[in-house]
């Protein structure tokens, strides 16, 4: 871990004593704060110590701003369904996905050179119409490529591979380009709930 400078570690301290407070309560959906709930194990075990430097770096370290952002993407979490350990309490499990799983469109494989562990996305195996499970199934896998971050490495390597597979997608009514309303929800999530995660990304075909 690079180390952080007096004024960046008290900064860290800061969104550290905030969320370590018993009585906090976060909205449970992102765009409504009218009902709060307090934090459950799972959650606080989710904001380590690399994830509060995370968001401190996406917001230029300015605490408020940092904590706004953490409290939202806990809502966030609460209201897609990820945020639990236990996949019975989970909203985006293995089973919601597996149709999305079947032509091996998003693939995590191995690690690059700098050990970020690697996502693939094959727009070119796509199998399912557009819908909302897409969304979901591009956020399981990002949770678990994160799940096989080495200690020391919180980004992950983002390989996309344009190559085309027509006889996969011959049956079914498919896009290679989702919609605006689809891109417009993965670009959100992924600037907004998973800040500092992309660490490198490459094209091919």
């Amino acid at each position: 871990e690079k180390a952080l400078s007096d004024e960046q570690n008290e900064k860290y301290l800061k969104v550290l004593k905030y969320f370590q407070n018993p009585d906090l309560k976060v909205p449970v959906k992102e765009h409504d704060k009218s009902i709060k709930e307090p934090l459950i194990d799972d959650e606080k075990a989710w904001i380590t110590r690399e994830c509060i430097l995370r968001y401190l770096r996406a917001t230029k370290w300015n605490v408020h701003e940092a904590i706004q952002r953490i409290e939202g993407t806990l809502a966030w979490r609460r209201e897609f369904g990820i945020q639990y350990q236990d996949d019975e309490k989970n909203k985006v499990t293995p089973d919601l996905v597996a149709p999305e799983s079947l032509t091996g469109k998003q693939v995590v494989l191995g690690f690059d050179n700098d050990a970020r562990p690697c996502l693939y996305l094959k727009p070119g195996r796509q199998n399912t119409k557009t819908s909302h499970r897409q969304v979901q199934h591009l956020v399981f896998c990002l949770e678990k490529v994160i799940d096989f971050m080495p200690s020391g490495q919180d980004s992950l390597a983002l390989l996309i591979d344009f190559k085309n597979h027509p006889e996969i997608s011959a049956n079914v009514e498919t896009s290679k380009v989702p919609p605006l309303s689809v891109g417009r929800e993965v670009l959100h999530i992924l600037q907004t709930h998973y800040p500092e995660r992309l660490g490198k990304a490459l094209l091919t075909n």
